[in-house]
């Protein structure tokens, strides 16, 4: 008894970065962000992303974290988008600074840490999520 038609272990997806960020609204100390989140599948089969668990830092500092369950099919061998929603806590002054510097064109350095789980053949896998990109809200 053995699986069968597997020539290769499987490889985790690579996570390629976030992109389309949009500030939503804003209420009091919060901002609700949108963005998508781009991944690769090297692999021969369809897997199922099942969660996103990455904590957010800008120029070193954690300004939030996402934080969300889905049930998104992802294709063999392909690129796939992931739609992100955020929340960030900007009652710190630095971090409304930061939002606010981004707002008007300046780069941050943004960093995402922590990790998705899919569920590939029934079998669940923890892929990291160690990210860090220059980013600029326009």
């Amino acid at each position: 008894i053995g699986m069968q038609g597997c020539t290769r272990p499987e490889e985790a997806p690579e996570f390629l970065g976030v992109r389309n960020i949009k500030v939503n609204k804003v209420e009091k100390t919060t901002a609700h962000l949108n963005a998508e989140a781009y991944f690769h599948n090297p692999n021969d089969v369809k897997m199922t992303l099942r969660k996103i668990d990455v904590d957010v830092t800008m120029e070193g500092e954690k300004i939030g974290s996402i934080d969300q369950s889905t049930r998104i099919k992802i294709p063999p061998q392909s690129d796939f988008k992931v739609p992100l929603d955020a929340t960030f806590n900007i009652g710190d002054v630095g971090v409304l600074n930061s939002i606010l510097g981004m707002l008007g064109g300046k780069k941050m350095k943004v960093r995402y840490e922590g990790h998705v789980k899919v569920t590939m053949h029934g079998i669940p896998m923890r892929v990291p999520v160690d990210y860090e990109d220059e980013i600029k809200l326009r």
